[in-house]
């Protein structure tokens, strides 16, 4: 049974191929036929019909490959600060909070800077104003892990910094409202010279915002650092410019003010213009010159502080502000500068040196002198005058 069994599969096996092999004819037959009645089929869908028009393949944007983002490791590592700029520019902005936040010993990481850049960084941060109980820091460190302690001229700061705060707010209270950048300047200029007496002290208060702002006693270095800091405040751009300067008796160490007016850059001294010996206590022979002006008598040295950057705008200076410049030297015109000006005292500024000279020798001449002041109003039987080395401006004070 099992041979005839097999024996039968075997015949059916045989006789199953040879009725697909006659049917293989009609199979492919009727697979051409469904195969053309498919293709016309096709073309019929896609030909567009009367009064429409085809439509445009549909383009299929591919996926954007995945990026894994992160941050990268900044070359001065900072807590929460994902604004990332130069390495020098973070590392200022980074000791700048800890130094607002009266931290003496600051531990921090800097990558890819030399302590020669680490030390200007420090150096820019104690020129700031606000910062006036800095005078010196130790670095140390090494690769990337530093360290700085800074020096404190005083130490019951939160007392002394109030202090500052209150002496502020009366300065820009006597910004006139809605002044714009002159006027701005032009107040806080006089107000230091009304509050300020040039006088040094044995504390170092004397270089400072708080000898200036509080105590009302410094030299050059806290003029400045007291103007800077109120126009700052005030909303106007300002550096303190250090080096020497010469009003006739030689060189010495200086500093003076660069700002911003309108923008335009200027150059002020309050220091030369707070005069005690000035019937007025103060004048304005050097208030917003032009650099070339300043270079005259100052002479900058940048690695102490700001540059001198070449300007030679004078909307903002006080004399040309006012139509108060001689240009050639012309008696009438003398006339007309006095006449327009009310008070006791009068004010001109030459043009140039040429002028300058010819109005010295015409204010040493007094009949001559006495009869332009007649001419502009003033009837004297005598007169002062003012003047400071280099500025070019010549301040009368006629007596009746």
């Amino acid at each position: 049974m099992v041979e005839r069994g097999r024996a039968d599969m075997k015949k059916k096996r045989r006789s199953k191929r040879r009725r697909r092999s006659a049917s293989g004819v009609v199979l492919l037959i009727v697979l051409f036929l469904v195969i053309g009645i498919g293709v016309v089929l096709v073309r019929m869908l896609l030909s567009p019909k009367e009064g429409s028009t085809a439509a445009s393949p549909i383009e299929t944007e591919l996926p954007l490959p995945q990026v894994t983002t992160s941050l990268q490791t900044p070359s001065v590592v900072v807590t929460e600060r994902p604004e990332k700029e130069d390495p020098e520019s973070i590392l200022y902005q980074y000791l700048y909070e800890q130094v607002d936040g009266q931290q003496q010993v600051v531990n921090f990481t800097a990558e890819d800077m030399s302590m020669e850049q680490i030390g200007q960084v420090l150096e820019q941060l104690q020129r700031q104003p606000e910062f006036f109980w800095l005078e010196g820091y130790e670095l140390v460190g090494s690769d990337t892990e530093y360290q700085v302690e800074f020096d404190w001229k005083y130490t019951d700061l939160t007392a002394r910094r109030e202090q500052v705060e209150q002496a502020e707010a009366q300065a820009l209270a006597a910004i006139p409202e809605g002044a714009g950048d002159y006027k701005t300047a032009l107040s806080l200029h006089d107000w230091l010279c009304d509050h300020i007496v040039y006088q040094s002290s044995s504390d170092g208060s004397d270089q400072d915002l708080y000898g200036a702002l509080v105590n009302g006693r410094c030299v050059c270095s806290g003029y400045s650092q007291a103007y800077v800091y109120l126009l700052r405040r005030a909303g106007i751009q300002a550096e303190t410019v250090r080096g020497t300067a010469d009003n006739g008796t030689g060189a010495q160490s200086h500093a003076w003010t660069k700002v911003v007016l309108d923008g335009e850059v200027y150059y002020t001294d309050v220091t030369w213009d707070d005069q005690e010996t000035h019937p007025d206590g103060h004048t304005y022979s050097w208030f917003a010159v032009t650099s070339e002006r300043m270079a005259s008598t100052h002479f900058a040295e940048p690695e102490r502080g700001a540059e001198m950057t070449p300007s030679s705008a004078v909307a903002c200076n006080y004399h040309y502000r006012n139509g108060w410049v001689l240009e050639q030297f012309n008696t009438e015109e003398l006339v007309r500068i006095f006449s327009s000006q009310t008070g006791g005292s009068l004010t001109v500024l030459a043009a140039d040196e040429a002028v300058y000279a010819q109005l010295m020798e015409l204010v040493q001449d007094g009949e001559a002198m006495t009869a332009v002041l007649e001419q502009a109003g003033y009837p004297v039987s005598q007169y002062t005058y003012f003047h400071s080395e280099g500025s070019l401006c010549l301040d009368l004070f006629p007596e009746a």
